[in-house]
């Protein structure tokens, strides 16, 4: 099982070119065509009603420009690189709704971690948690900030027992094939609604196993610390390369009402995170 259609959003933002790279590294190990979607809105900058032609125009300048740097990049990784121009809009919900929708073609979606410190308004702030939550695709969230020479070799599994976990865990076999260590982790096993066997994380760990995937199993209590922020500390910990979640939330009309561990790994994250819904 390995992933053949992977899609990364482009932006004219610092880390796109980061997040391209880490998403041409794994369309190459998966033997995947990548596609890449050009999408953004108008900044805060930019008038929102005057010259809206003439801003259309730089905006398929530059995807075209984006295009033209990142065609080498594939061709040298061995990757066919598919290009997709999403038309401009004037509203940044628009780039949510063309990555929702070319997400339904896709097995995987790369997007970047919100910067609260570059934000522009040309992309939402919340754009990826709408995509775990709307798009059914598994979503690898690329932090803003550090480096990822590898991806998967070091995994941490957030493990409750819940449909979302038990999504995110399958949805990430691809990722873990080349495992040196996977560590399943379970926080709390003991509270009331987990449904975990007589050894925390063991029934998922042997179902990994079975995979050729070198999972063990672990497990902690909070004591005091959120969840989040202990999660975020195991990763730091096991020197984890990719933390794999099922991500907890919904949705009221447009507003995005997040589980509070997600939002804290969404806001915190220093390693790409896989969430699946």
């Amino acid at each position: 099982m390995a992933f053949r259609d992977i899609l990364v959003h482009i932006d004219r933002t610092p880390d796109c070119e980061r997040r391209v790279k880490l998403a041409l590294d794994l369309a190459a190990t998966q033997g995947a065509d990548l596609t890449g979607l050009f999408s953004q809105a108008n900044t805060y900058l930019e008038s929102r009603t005057s010259g809206l032609e003439k801003r259309r125009a730089t905006h398929q300048q530059t995807s075209n420009e984006l295009r033209d740097k990142f065609q080498p990049m594939a061709k040298k990784a061995k990757v066919k690189l598919h290009w997709e121009t999403a038309p401009f809009d004037r509203s940044d919900d628009v780039v949510t709704n063309h990555l929702v929708f070319y997400s339904q073609h896709a097995d995987l979606i790369l997007v970047g971690q919100h910067n609260p410190d570059k934000f522009d308004g040309s992309i939402p702030a919340d754009m990826a948690g709408h995509l775990v939550l709307e798009t059914g695709r598994p979503v690898l969230v690329v932090p803003y900030a550090g480096t990822f020479p590898t991806l998967g070799k070091r995994v941490v599994i957030a493990w409750n027992t819940a449909r979302e976990s038990v999504r995110a865990v399958n949805d990430a076999i691809p990722l873990m094939g080349n495992a040196k260590k996977v560590k399943v982790v379970a926080i709390n096993p003991h509270q009331k609604g987990k449904r975990h066997g007589d050894t925390p994380s063991a029934d998922i760990v042997r179902h990994l196993q079975r995979h050729g995937i070198p999972a063990e199993a672990d497990h902690f209590s909070t004591q005091g610390v959120d969840e989040g922020n202990l999660l975020l500390n195991i990763v730091s910990d096991e020197r984890a390369d990719l933390l794999v979640m099922g991500a907890y939330g919904h949705q009221r009309f447009r507003e995005l009402v997040l589980g509070g561990v997600t939002r804290e790994i969404l806001a915190h994250m220093t390693t790409p995170v896989l969430m699946s819904h």
